[in-house]
């Protein structure tokens, strides 16, 4: 639900939307943001690490993003904005302040961690950052992880300050994206694992191929969420 006219998004919302507010902002970087929700209509919501939720973003505009930790017990939600720069999305997410009323819709979706993979594989970029946090946080066993998320030169240091224990590879200026992701599952596969595709949607495609026609793995293996796409607007 990308857009709505703004008359049926303003009935809708009062029936659907679960009320918040933000309790705390922390600014991990410059284009990296953790914010924190709360609220009572967050409390006893059915959620599985890598379900999604819903923000409006503008009087017409929706966008999906994955909390990092949902306690569904106290009624708290947390969020890592990766502040790109372009469109609604990022914008509203750049002004969000401690005290705001936020309205969220969700969660649900259809990614989430397999738990009886003999091991997981993650590979993503900068806007997977709370999915991986949130995956990794429900793995039965950590000893079982690994994982690789492609990232801006100077941008290393995301991963450690999020908490995602897997390993930062810089995306060359000019390069294709999902090249130095490619790279480095060359030399780490995992042919046993259920692998977790994520971000950039031509990147998912390349590595599924990879992974597919170089690597053996069954596709029953493959679990994939594509946050954006070159040329397109709210995924």
């Amino acid at each position: 639900m990308p857009q709505m006219p703004a008359v049926l998004a303003n009935t809708l919302m009062p029936w659907f939307a679960k009320p918040s507010h933000v309790t705390h902002v922390e600014a991990l970087s410059a284009r990296l943001k953790r914010v924190r929700f709360e609220g009572a209509s967050l409390r006893g919501v059915v959620h599985e690490p890598g379900h999604e939720v819903e923000f409006r973003v503008s009087a017409t505009e929706f966008r999906h993003y994955t909390p990092s930790l949902l306690d569904a017990q106290h009624g708290i939600m947390e969020v890592v904005f990766y502040l790109h720069g372009q469109g609604p999305g990022s914008a509203w997410a750049q002004g969000l302040k401690a005290g705001d009323a936020v309205d969220i819709l969700g969660p649900g979706g259809r990614l989430a961690v397999d738990p009886d993979a003999d091991s997981h594989l993650f590979l993503g970029d900068e806007t997977c950052l709370g999915l991986f946090q949130a995956m990794v946080r429900a793995l039965p066993s950590p000893l079982r992880l690994s994982g690789a998320v492609e990232v801006e030169p100077g941008c290393e240091d995301w991963l450690e300050k999020v908490g995602v224990p897997l390993t930062a590879v810089t995306r060359e200026p000019g390069g294709a994206r999902g090249e130095a992701l490619c790279a480095w599952l060359g030399r780490n596969v995992r042919k046993e694992a259920t692998c977790y595709l994520a971000g950039h949607a031509g990147s998912i495609v390349r590595l599924r191929q990879e992974l597919l026609e170089r690597h053996g793995l069954d596709k029953r293996a493959l679990r994939s969420k594509a946050y954006w796409a070159d040329g397109k607007r709210g995924l």
